[in-house]
């Protein structure tokens, strides 16, 4: 009977044990849904909300530099003008006067003595392809009328030739002449004609010749032009490079060689460089980002089932986390039109920005969000999107 009494005392205390460990285990869910709950219908709802920032700015380099000093560490907050990193820019600078000599030769090349040539040969080419084009269409070319008015008396003469044979042909059919006597009006005729061959080839001749010296000209004037044009291509591509180089160091940010803040109120994010860090300038090199300090806002996280009874008039307070015994007054900006789910629930992200400055609201802090209660039907006016 002892040794019964003994195992069922045993198996009590597993029992009782199993059951107090289970009640432990899962009253942290039941906390973290009274965060909420726990101030009862009639008080402020409760959410627990998380420090974020609306706007961020991350600082490149895109020119040769490298890193002198860094006065700022991650996390401090710095102002508009403050220095957040200096830099070396001597090799941006011999880059720079490289850039200047050039554009600078160029440009010399452009209003030399050999600019001006090839622009008066250019001018001469184009006068004499105007004038030549006229000789070939108009037949102008003195050579050329010669040709046509010994042409026109050939074909005449060839004409009377003609006129003479049909004569002879007729006497010689009659029997008034010989044949001896009709071969020599016969020759005549081919002599003529051979005349009027030799003046047509001659015309041919001397346009095709005509048109070859015009294809010659334009030959000319085409490689003057590409000459001319490189020149100032050149100075136009030295003077656009220099320009571009000498834009990346007018940046809002960039003083002399300093980096500095171009926000009135910023928070040092990440510094994503070290002292002696060289930028090669080959592509935009991350520095250093910087938060906007004035986006800054608290996202509260509110249970779906008490989304209705919160509206964009509702009066609202955070209570930071790491300070319990402050309340600091705030307002909403918006309040989320989509539902998301975490932890198993589903909650609606409500931005409340604070209406007072604390060094208790920072990126990544956390706190409680008090928000007053609204009927159902008033909370769902006035929803920011």
């Amino acid at each position: 009977m002892r040794l019964g009494k003994r195992k069922y005392l045993a198996a009590l205390t597993v029992v009782l044990l199993l059951f107090f460990s289970g009640c432990q285990n899962s009253q942290p869910a039941a906390q973290a849904n009274a965060s909420v709950e726990s101030s009862g219908q009639s008080g402020d709802i409760v959410a627990w909300g998380e420090v974020k920032y609306n706007d961020g700015y991350q600082i490149s380099i895109d020119f040769p530099a490298r890193v002198e000093n860094i006065a700022v560490k991650e996390g401090d907050t710095v102002k508009l003008g403050s220095a957040l990193i200096t830099l070396s820019t001597d090799d941006y600078q011999k880059n720079l006067k490289k850039l200047q000599m050039q554009s600078d030769s160029a440009k010399a090349s452009t209003n030399n003595v050999d600019q001006a040539a090839l622009k008066a040969d250019i001018t001469v080419l184009k006068n004499q392809i105007a004038y030549k084009t006229e000789e070939l269409r108009n037949g102008r070319k003195p050579e050329l009328q010669l040709l046509r008015n010994s042409l026109s008396l050939a074909q005449k003469e060839e004409k009377q030739a003609q006129d003479d044979l049909n004569k002879y042909q007729k006497l010689l059919s009659d029997g008034v002449i010989s044949q001896s006597d009709y071969s020599k009006y016969s020759d005549i005729l081919d002599q003529k004609a051979k005349v009027v061959k030799d003046a047509k080839d001659s015309i041919t001749k001397t346009k095709r010749t005509l048109q070859e010296e015009l294809d010659n000209l334009n030959t000319q004037l085409k490689s003057k032009e590409v000459q001319l044009s490189q020149q100032e291509s050149s100075a136009n591509a030295a003077q656009i490079d220099l320009d571009l180089m000498s834009a990346k160091t007018k940046k809002p940010y960039l003083s002399g060689n300093n980096i500095i803040s171009n926000l009135n109120s910023g928070i040092v994010e990440e510094i994503n460089v070290v002292r002696g860090t060289v930028i090669s300038g080959q592509t935009a090199q991350k520095v250093i980002n910087l938060i906007d300090a004035s986006s800054v806002y608290v996202s509260a996280e509110v249970p779906e089932e008490f989304i209705g009874q919160i509206s964009a008039d509702s009066k609202v307070y955070v209570v930071p986390t790491s300070n319990k015994n402050i309340k600091i007054p705030g307002h909403i900006i918006q309040i989320s039109n989509q539902a998301v789910e975490k932890d198993g629930d589903r909650i609606i992200k409500v931005q409340v920005k604070t209406d007072e400055k604390s060094d208790f609201i920072k990126p990544g802090l956390t706190s409680d969000v008090h928000f007053s209660r609204e009927s159902s039907a008033n909370g769902m006016k006035g929803k920011t999107n």
